[in-house]
């Protein structure tokens, strides 16, 4: 079956607009997971769409087939940087950066996947780039980095000519980081939608910052502005 799909795929990307029509199926098999049905119909045609830890680009690549207005996809893993950037070439309103969001702007340490002892593995940097983190203390990294540069969230938001007012945030436990310019942020009466993976289930070590998050979601009345169980 894998290779009869692989076979298909390569016979689909030589035809005329083969890669887009690619793009286009796989944007619709995605939408077989809940997570990015959920995405999909909450995002609107006029939307600002800003993706968090992009990774390869698959709910850049949704967003793009609702047909939002732009898209910012951040992806500090450079090998995965450079994937996320193939499978949405040709789309024009996107825009790749290679950075981290941080609490300051920076160079800091992105972990890998403990079963990663060489940044010349390629294949596993791949295979494992989901588990890349700022996050030192997640169970599941190893002593494998990269060093990166990492942008401050709000400056980096300010930065934007277009403003977003959809984000999508996914940075393995990065978010405990950040939460709180998360929070202000969501204040904005443009942003209407955030939706965030919490890593607190996962790794418990960050159960109190976790509960920090959701207590400040809840006391300033943005439980409709957040989707916290996005994953």
């Amino acid at each position: 079956m894998l290779k009869l799909k692989y076979i298909l795929k390569r016979i689909i990307l030589k035809l005329p607009f083969g890669f887009r029509f690619n793009q286009i199926i796989r944007s619709i098999l995605l939408l077989r997971e809940r997570s990015f049905r959920d995405l999909f119909f909450e995002v609107k045609r006029k939307d600002i769409c800003l993706d968090l830890g992009a990774n390869i680009g698959d709910a850049s690549l949704v967003m793009w087939f609702k047909g939002v207005r732009f898209i910012y996809a951040l992806e500090p893993n450079i090998e995965v940087f450079n994937i996320l950037n193939n499978n949405l070439r040709g789309i024009r309103n996107f825009k790749a950066l290679n950075i981290a969001i941080s609490s300051e702007s920076s160079t800091q340490k992105l972990y890998l996947h403990k079963s990663i002892l060489d940044k010349s593995d390629k294949k596993k940097i791949l295979e494992f780039s989901q588990a890349s983190s700022l996050m030192a203390d997640k169970s599941n990294l190893g002593n494998c980095f990269y060093e990166i540069k990492t942008k401050n969230f709000k400056d980096l938001f300010d930065s934007f000519e277009k403003k977003p007012n959809i984000i999508k945030c996914d940075i393995e436990g990065g978010e405990y980081i950040i939460y709180e310019q998360l929070i202000e942020l969501a204040k904005q009466p443009q942003v209407r939608k955030i939706f965030v993976e919490c890593h607190a289930e996962k790794y418990p070590q960050y159960i109190d910052l976790h509960n920090d998050f959701i207590r400040s979601i809840k006391e300033n009345n943005l439980r409709n502005k957040f989707r916290t169980d996005w994953h």
